[in-house]
């Protein structure tokens, strides 16, 4: 007999985590072999939780009109759970410059030790966010776009590894070494917006990613604070600003606002 854990669990993997085609498998009702399944089982080399768990992300099934099916984890998972902590997700550029790595950073730096930082394991501003969450002695969690053990971009490997020997999280919807595919990460920009409690922006230009993962937070009804920047520079912050996003420039600011939880953007 398969219970329905098992049957979500191999589902995601024969389809290697692609949501919709997961959606069909099970509303087609297609046929399954015990076998097989017990097979797949045997291959999932990470833990995991579905959507028919008890420790299954509760804001995601209320907030995500496609919750993901199944999320594939290493290291702590209670960082999701525990609601000692307070999550703030960070999210901007890939070519970050100078003054918005510093920005983001500094903001880093003045956050308590309850702070959360969660992110996307990606070049520039996603990668100053974890770098900088551990240098704090800060928990962060990094979603990835691509398998669970297949991190993206792989120079950033070692800061995988360093998230979770620190006691960190690594989640992803993807299972095992699923390949990145550009829609991936746009897709699973969903989860970062979802599962903070608040959403950074550190940096952010026009035809950015960033946009969207602003929309998710936004349907979700998540508020969302930009870094401010120079007048002149090419920035989307401020034009987020001027539209009702929170200007962030300390991370006081963030701090009084996650404790008021007053006002959305």
């Amino acid at each position: 007999m398969i219970n329905g854990r098992e049957l979500i669990a191999y589902v995601s993997f024969y389809n290697e985590g692609r949501w919709e085609d997961i959606y069909d498998f099970i509303k087609q009702k297609k046929p399954v072999d015990k076998d097989e399944v017990n097979d797949i089982s045997n291959k999932l080399n990470s833990e995991y939780v579905t959507l028919l768990d008890e420790k299954y992300p509760n804001v995601f099934k209320k907030k995500l009109s496609k919750p993901p099916f199944t999320l594939f984890y290493k290291g702590d998972y209670s960082l999701i759970l525990d609601s000692k902590y307070k999550r703030l997700s960070i999210v901007g550029s890939r070519k970050a410059t100078k003054y918005g790595i510093e920005a983001v950073k500094k903001i880093i730096r003045e956050l308590p030790s309850n702070y959360v930082i969660i992110s996307g394991l990606a070049y520039g501003i996603d990668s100053i966010a974890h770098q900088t969450a551990l240098e704090c002695g800060l928990k962060t969690i990094a979603v990835l776009g691509s398998g669970i053990n297949s991190p993206y971009p792989e120079v950033n490997l070692s800061l995988y590894n360093d998230i979770v020997a620190n006691g960190g999280l690594i989640i992803s919807e993807y299972p095992n070494l699923t390949k990145p595919q550009k829609e991936n990460f746009i897709f699973r920009n969903r989860i970062i917006a979802c599962l903070g409690d608040f959403l950074l922006v550190g940096e952010a230009y026009e035809r950015s990613g960033t946009s969207t993962t602003i929309s998710y937070a936004l349907q979700c009804g998540n508020n969302v604070g930009c870094i401010p920047y120079p007048i002149g520079t090419n920035s989307m912050c401020n034009t987020y600003i001027k539209e009702g996003a929170y200007l962030i420039d300390s991370g006081k600011e963030i701090i009084n606002i996650m404790n008021n939880e007053s006002g959305s953007y």
